[in-house]
């Protein structure tokens, strides 16, 4: 069984709250919510945050709301976080992240990084089993 929701018990700081909703240039007084998600799988419990950016060669280029996730999934308890790359073709990523995340255990943290999250929320969805009605987050 695969199944998924947006976590909210993962939280960036203030500080970084305060840089992207600058970025965004929002004047917002709530907590944020980043687009960081618990997803259940085969019994095994793994927090992932989608962080847009990029990465090239071995450098990691977030974006201020990306900065914000990664913050936010670092806030969970769990494994040290890995990094993945999503893929620009929504079939392979169809199957890239349930691929990855079956290979994962309770604590595993993983962040998904893509420079067209926006873009792509609807295929994102789908690929972490989440109901089409859910509200994304940042």
């Amino acid at each position: 069984m695969f199944k998924s929701e947006m976590a909210t018990n993962a939280h960036a700081s203030a500080e970084t709250n305060r840089l992207v909703l600058n970025s965004l240039g929002l004047d917002y007084q709530e907590e944020v919510q980043y687009m960081v998600i618990k997803s259940e799988f085969s019994g095994e419990e793994i927090y992932c945050a989608l962080a847009g950016g990029e990465i090239v060669e071995n450098d990691i280029n977030l974006t201020p709301v990306g900065t914000g996730a990664y913050e936010a999934l670092c806030s969970i308890p769990g494994d040290e976080v890995q990094l993945y790359a999503l893929s620009d073709d929504d079939e392979i990523m169809a199957q890239q992240i349930p691929g990855i995340l079956e290979q994962q255990k309770t604590g595993s943290r993983l962040c998904f990084i893509s420079s067209n999250l926006v873009e792509r929320q609807q295929q994102i969805m789908k690929a972490f089993s989440m109901r089409k009605g859910q509200k994304l987050a940042a």
